[in-house]
């Protein structure tokens, strides 16, 4: 795996698991009382949390999706060459 795709398949794991903490905060540190109306900044943590979830997930998704077809096309280059 080249240095860069390292790089940024850990700064997308980084990035997902604050999402999830942004989620979970306001119930974790309870700064939001449990049956009561959501605060600001609950409202903040939930939308910010969720979207840092959301576009990490498709990122690992799509890194995972690019990594197996760049296999897969490896895989097929290197029969080709022991079929010759």
């Amino acid at each position: 795996m080249a240095p860069q795709a390292r790089i940024g398949l850990i700064t997308t794991v980084i990035a997902f698991f604050a999402g999830i903490w942004l989620f979970l905060a306001p119930f974790i540190v309870e700064y939001q009382k449990v049956g009561q109306d959501w605060i600001d900044a609950t409202k903040n943590d939930l939308w910010t949390g969720g979207a840092l979830i959301a576009i990490s997930a498709l990122t690992l998704i799509l890194f995972a999706a690019f990594a197996l077809h760049d296999a897969v096309r490896a895989a097929e280059r290197k029969s080709a060459e022991t079929e010759e």
